[in-house]
C-alpha cells in the first residue's frame, strides 16, 4: 500500500517537474498540458510522451487500488488510457487527431468519475470550478488551470 502511493507521488512530481522546466523556460503558462509540447525542440518531443506514458503507469495502481473494492476499477485504467492517449498523438496543434481528443475525454470523465465516488465533495468543487471558467473573459488560461484542478483533485483522492 505504501508502495502504490509513493508510485502514485512519483508520477506527479516527474509531471509537475516537466510542467516546471516548461514554465520555466518559455517564462509563461501554457494553453495546456498537451500545449507544452510546442516549447519543446524537435529532437526533444519524445519528452512529452515520455512524461505522460511514465505518469500513466505510476498512477494506475494507486487508483486501482482505491476502487479495487468497487466496481468501478476499470475507471483507474481507462484514466491511464487516456493519459498514454494525450502523451501518444504530438501533433495536436498541427492537425486535430483523433487519439488526442478523445484520450483526453476519456481522461477527464475517467479522473472525474474517481473523483465523485472518492470524495464527492471534490467532485461539487469542480463544478463549482467550470461554473465559474465558463464566465470568464480569457478562455486562453481556462484550460491549464482546469488541467491543473482536476489533476490536483486526482492527487488529493490518491493520496487520501
Amino acid at each position: 500500500m505504501l508502495l502504490l502511493k509513493i508510485s502514485f507521488i512519483l508520477g506527479y512530481v516527474i509531471l509537475g517537474l516537466y510542467i516546471g522546466y516548461v514554465i520555466y523556460k518559455d517564462r509563461k503558462i501554457p494553453q495546456s498540458i498537451s500545449a507544452t509540447v510546442y516549447s519543446l525542440e524537435d529532437k526533444n518531443k519524445w519528452l512529452f510522451t515520455t512524461i505522460m506514458f511514465i505518469t500513466a503507469i505510476l498512477i494506475a495502481p494507486q487508483l486501482f487500488e482505491i476502487l479495487s473494492s468497487t466496481n468501478y476499477a476499470i475507471l483507474s485504467f481507462l484514466a491511464s488510457f487516456g493519459i498514454m492517449c494525450v502523451g501518444a498523438d504530438q501533433l495536436v496543434k498541427e492537425k486535430k487527431n483523433i487519439i488526442h481528443y478523445l484520450g483526453a475525454i476519456i481522461m477527464g470523465i475517467a479522473t472525474q468519475l474517481i473523483v465523485w465516488l472518492t470524495i464527492p465533495s471534490m467532485f461539487l468543487l469542480w463544478i463549482s470550478y467550470v461554473v465559474y471558467t465558463m464566465y470568464m473573459d480569457n478562455g486562453y488560461w481556462n484550460m491549464f488551470f482546469a488541467e491543473m484542478v482536476m489533476m490536483t483533485m486526482l492527487f488529493v483522492c490518491g493520496i487520501a
